[in-house]
Formats: C-alpha cells, structure tokens, sequence
C-alpha cells in the first residue's frame, strides 16, 4: 500500500513531510529522532525536531508506526509490521527483524501469573554475522 492510502486510510493527511518520514523509515528500517531529522533536513531544512515527533506521535496513536525501545539506547521508529523481534548487534548497534510468533509466550505468562499481556516486544542482544566474519 503507498503511504498516501496508508495516510489516509488512518484519517491523517498526507502532508509532503509525513510521507518524507514514512520515506525515511522505510529506506532504514529502523531510526531515531534524530536520524530521521538528519535525513530530512536535506529536503525540508526547515523542519523542526519538535514538528517531526509531532507527525511521528500521530503516527503512533494512529497505529501506522510503532516505537522500539531498547534498553539504554535512544527510542527507535519503524514502520508498523506484523509481530516479530529484534535483533540488536551488541557490537555494531545494527537492528535487525526477526519474524517469530510470540503469540505462545503471551498466553504462558498470562496463564502462568493471571496477568493480562498489553505489549509482547521482545528483542534480543547478539554479535551479527557481519561483525562475526570481520573478527
């Protein structure tokens, strides 16, 4: 679906910076804050840091992006995906995806302590093959 319908289809209006955004975080698959101004800036120098988590906050209550949180890194934005995982190089810092069913874990937990689960992110430290093969 382009970002224009994907826009749209969550009631938001498909301003030339949202969709630069939408742009940003496809072409990296996962960025900060400020990777996504850094990336903009080239085509809107214009643009606030403030105006740019404005539209990405929007983003995310309307579900369209969603916010990885790692522990001690800065927050990451990605465009939203079915379940999945994510692989952090604890080396290079890359993050990766990894498509797993976490729908199991969830239920065991919930059976197993009576909680309700809201959020199942998971993610897991690694050394990534790239930094694997260059030791």
């Amino acid at each position: 679906m382009s970002h224009i319908k994907l826009l749209k289809n969550h009631t938001l209006k498909a301003t030339p910076q949202r969709l630069c955004i939408l742009d940003t975080l496809q072409e990296c698959g996962h960025a900060t804050l400020e990777d996504v101004q850094k990336i903009i800036s080239k085509k809107f120098p214009t643009l606030s840091l403030s105006t740019i988590y404005r539209n990405l906050n929007e983003m995310l209550q309307k579900d369209i992006v969603s916010e990885v949180k790692i522990a001690n890194k800065k927050d990451y934005f990605e465009l939203k995906k079915d379940k999945h995982v994510h692989l952090v190089c604890q080396n290079c810092g890359k993050i990766e995806d990894f498509e797993i069913a976490t729908d199991d874990i969830s239920k065991q937990i919930e059976a197993q302590t009576g909680d309700k689960v809201l959020n199942d992110t998971l993610y897991f430290d690694v050394i990534c093959k790239d930094c694997l093969s260059a030791k």
